[in-house]
């Protein structure tokens, strides 16, 4: 398994990857059948950000991370990070992995803040984010509906010193 940059010449592989995981998990922001596949659009996504990894078996994404740090002056040190594992790679270290390359990054571009929400019921992500030094700071309250159900998502950041 091998991590790298994302760049738009990954649109076609990225999109797959993002289209399986909303069928594979319903943590992720999206349902099945809800993504749709416009080429400029996902190329507008993959450039408009930061930062984006992936991690690659023979020839297929089955992992990202990404990070969008905020343009104003005021919030340009915060990065807003989104990562997605596939089932069949999950809990093999891969997601401390994105997290490691990404403390590079951060530390790099000498940011003092990342960010990002989680569902109140995805324990094992709450688990990894802790593990990374990240604290819950919120609660936004019942803001997902899953399976007529509404859901809690937590706010977390992580402080660089």
């Amino acid at each position: 398994m091998r991590i790298r940059a994302i760049d738009i010449s990954d649109a076609q592989i990225f999109w797959e990857l993002k289209k399986q995981l909303d069928t594979e998990t319903k943590f992720m922001m999206l349902e099945p059948d809800e993504r749709k596949f416009v080429f400029g659009e996902t190329i507008g996504e993959i450039a408009r950000m930061d930062y984006l990894i992936g991690a690659e078996v023979d020839g297929k994404l089955v992992g990202y991370l990404s990070a969008k740090c905020g343009k104003a002056n005021r919030i340009k040190q915060t990065a807003y990070i989104v990562v997605g594992v596939l089932e069949n790679f999950q809990y093999q270290g891969l997601g401390g992995r994105f997290f490691d390359e990404l403390d590079e990054w951060a530390k790099e571009k000498k940011l003092k803040r990342l960010e990002l929400t989680v569902m109140s019921r995805n324990t094992t992500a709450i688990a990894l984010y802790q593990k990374h030094g990240f604290a819950i700071e919120g609660v936004r309250r019942q803001s997902m509906c899953v399976d007529d159900e509404f859901i809690d998502e937590f706010y977390m950041s992580k402080i660089f010193e």
